[in-house]
């Protein structure tokens, strides 16, 4: 991991602790092992470094899809891989989903930031596409109202598991059933 990376995960985990205004430049420094004057090197101020840092986060979610999907694959496995790929990456990396859900509600996603193209979602879009050329997914659905709903079942099942792992547990709960319901929800109807 080079300087620049360092100091994005660094203050990736510092975000998720201590929220965008608990996290100065000198624990970013201090976290990352690196100089002060080295951030600065990289990063103008804070807020470049925090608007670096979600395209950062951006480019890791497109990679983990992007590996986990086979395309000669049916489009039912592709989708389960990819359901099951992001909420195993999303627990894993919780500060992932809590950077991107305070930086969401937060003055940096502006109204531009919010109509600027989006690689992660584009490439979810064009991902249901292809499974609506399949013909695997409903006549009539379109990629980007499936990519929300099936994005957003993710991020749910990820917070509950979270925060209610205990209460799960002591029910028998397997979020995974998540994914059958919502497949079956967008498929194809016979």
């Amino acid at each position: 991991m080079n300087k620049r990376e360092s100091i994005l995960e660094a203050t990736l985990e510092l975000i998720k602790d201590h929220g965008f205004h608990g996290c100065p430049m000198s624990m970013v420094a201090k976290n990352s092992n690196v100089a002060a004057g080295t951030i600065y090197h990289h990063f103008k101020n804070k807020d470049d470094l925090i608007m670096e840092l979600y395209h950062y986060v951006v480019g890791k979610l497109v990679n983990v899809a992007t590996e986990a999907d086979d395309a000669s694959l049916d489009f039912k496995t592709r989708f389960m891989q990819f359901w099951h790929t992001m909420k195993r990456f999303y627990f894993k990396e919780a500060a992932i989903q809590r950077f991107l859900e305070q930086f969401y509600n937060s003055p940096y996603f502006t109204d531009q930031m919010q109509v600027k193209d989006n690689p992660w979602y584009s490439w979810m879009q064009k991902f249901f596409e292809s499974g609506l050329e399949s013909g695997a997914l409903r006549t009539g659905a379109r990629p980007q109202i499936l990519a929300i709903m099936v994005h957003g079942s993710i991020v749910s099942s990820v917070k509950v598991e979270l925060h209610h792992h205990k209460k799960m547990n002591l029910d028998d709960i397997n979020l995974g059933e998540i994914a059958e319901i919502v497949w079956d929800g967008i498929k194809q109807q016979t």
